[in-house]
């Protein structure tokens, strides 16, 4: 399992919430809501408010990886003296006009950024890039709004000659992943990291040795278990979650910064293959 290096307390809690037990809920969700006052507060208080014992509250610290409330109370203040940013992003609601919907979108889409470029920097990317270079094959799989984002994977590293598939139902996965050998790479793309069917595929995966690449936004997940490396990403929704806007953008980017790790690895042979590919794409153009 893929040891988490989050420097940032609120990405922590982000990137586990769906692994807490109930009670540690109650903390994270206390926590989440009250940062400046959490900073001030002593575990006795926070424990009082949150609703669950002290030792709870120490459970919740040592979960998120800090040996005990102080460290974590550290780290929290430390990040939000090194944000001093103005939370402004509010939740689309039913009388905005088209310049709000438009300035709450890029705030959205500005915030998840910036949370994903912290929970990549913590991703081992050199190796991710290893893996991907090393493989004979690679499958993208990926399900809903991230099989958009498999596609847009396949696209760009067949562009640079790697063999790629993007594989985004169920069936053809799981017939492909019984076909699978070491020499193979998978790289599962999931926002919740606990699709059923992403996770029975993955299974057959790692019976036939394959190793995986899991890009996700919830470290403790099935889906993250089950790889080898875990990419994380951060996303704040709108109320509209079926349209995964802001986790859409941030898998984007995932994919962009691991495609960019193996074409500049390999910057002549990239640039050789961009090159053929884009003279025979420009003969379609008028």
């Amino acid at each position: 399992m893929v040891k988490n290096n989050l420097e940032d307390a609120q990405l922590r809690i982000g990137s586990l919430y769906d692994s807490l037990k109930p009670a540690e809920k109650k903390v994270a969700d206390f926590i989440l809501k009250n940062v400046p006052l959490v900073i001030r507060y002593s575990i006795t208080r926070v424990a009082e408010e949150a609703g669950v014992s002290e030792a709870t509250v120490v459970k919740f610290c040592q979960r998120l990886g800090y040996s005990g409330y102080q460290e974590f109370k550290i780290t929290l203040a430390q990040n939000r003296k090194e944000a001093e940013v103005e939370e402004i992003y509010d939740a689309i609601a039913p009388n905005d006009d088209s310049k709000t919907i438009i300035n709450k979108i890029f705030q959205l889409y500005e915030r998840s950024f910036a949370d994903t470029k912290k929970l990549i920097s913590g991703a081992n990317l050199e190796q991710c890039v290893k893996m991907l270079r090393g493989a004979q094959r690679i499958y993208f799989f990926g399900f809903g709004a991230s099989a958009i984002v498999a596609r847009d994977a396949e696209q760009k590293f067949n562009r640079i000659n790697y063999f790629s598939r993007a594989l985004v139902e169920s069936h053809s996965q799981q017939t492909t992943a019984a076909l699978l050998g070491p020499e193979d790479l998978v790289v599962a793309i999931s926002h919740s990291g606990r699709t059923t069917d992403l996770i029975k595929s993955l299974d057959i995966v790692r019976e036939n040795g394959t190793p995986v690449i899991a890009i996700t936004s919830n470290l403790k997940s099935p889906v993250a278990e089950k790889a080898d490396e875990v990419i994380l990403f951060a996303s704040r929704e709108t109320p509209f979650r079926g349209s995964a806007m802001a986790s859409r953008m941030a898998q984007l980017a995932a994919i962009d910064v691991l495609f960019l790790g193996v074409a500049t690895s390999e910057f002549e042979k990239t640039t050789s293959a961009l090159h053929r590919t884009r003279v025979v794409m420009s003969r379609t153009k008028i």
